[in-house]
């Protein structure tokens, strides 16, 4: 990497925790920020998951520890954040990642159901932010990156919980943004659209439902984790430093449509 990139996208000496980092989207963000140099802390509730993606990135030279924890457990928040901050010395970057979609007609939706959906993807990510964002204040400064979905801006049937936490979530990145760029924290977020993943893999089973995906694809394929590290380097590095309150839109051109 010449002078002039490495000013720009390097994160060598920072510390980055990514939230449901043990797989999918947040394994791909995770190997792009350890690939520029970034010490990064993974933290997802699936010790397995963790353990392998910690041997990936040590394999490829990066520097990786996992801490399991549960995240949409609020009250255990502060004192995770807490124990990096005391092991790390510093928390640069946080990925907000962790997330999961119950997929139910509205009509049918229980408030366990509403609870749930929102407690992961909605109110553990203000918590995590909350968090993270007392320690960078002290600091002067830091990157918060929140992970949205085609669904902060559209409607998708058959999982409303998941769409207005996702929308809430693009809200969320606006409202801290204002509120925290006088600290130097800057709180953008990356959309992706359709993603090969664990969790979209009912969806990927369904012939005629993949057939209608890709045709509204102008790229003409769905994306995979690895599609995302190149964008999470970006919002993480010097390069995005003129930029907060924004949602850049992986989705291989859906919404362009």
């Amino acid at each position: 990497m010449n002078h002039f990139l490495e000013s720009l996208f390097s994160l060598q000496g920072k510390i980055a925790i990514v939230t449901g980092g043990g797989r999918g989207l947040g394994k791909g963000m995770a190997l792009g920020l350890a690939g520029a140099g970034a010490e990064v802390v993974l933290v997802s509730r699936t010790e397995r998951e963790l353990k392998e993606t910690v041997e990936d990135i040590r394999t490829k030279g990066g520097k990786a520890r996992a801490y399991p924890a549960d995240v949409s457990k609020i009250d255990q928040i502060s004192s995770l954040v807490q124990s990096i901050y005391r092991d790390k010395g510093r928390i640069d970057i946080l990925v907000n990642n962790a997330g999961f979609i119950i997929r139910k007609m509205a009509l049918d939706y229980t408030t366990e159901d509403w609870e749930r959906q929102l407690d992961i993807n909605l109110k553990a990510a203000f918590f995590m932010a909350q968090a993270v964002a007392k320690l960078m204040k002290e600091k002067g400064g830091g990157k918060i990156i929140n992970t949205l979905s085609l669904t902060s801006f559209i409607g998708l049937q058959n999982a409303p919980g998941y769409g207005i936490s996702r929308g809430g979530l693009l809200s969320m990145t606006r409202t801290l943004a204002m509120e925290w760029a006088k600290y130097r924290i800057h709180v953008n977020a990356v959309a992706p659209g359709y993603f090969k993943t664990n969790q979209t893999a009912p969806l990927f089973a369904d012939e005629k439902r993949v057939e209608w995906m890709l045709s509204r694809i102008p790229l003409g394929r769905a994306g995979i984790p690895d599609d995302l590290a190149g964008v999470a380097v970006f919002l993480a590095s010097p390069a995005s430093d003129y930029m907060t309150g924004q949602a850049i839109v992986v989705d291989g051109g859906w919404l362009a449509g």
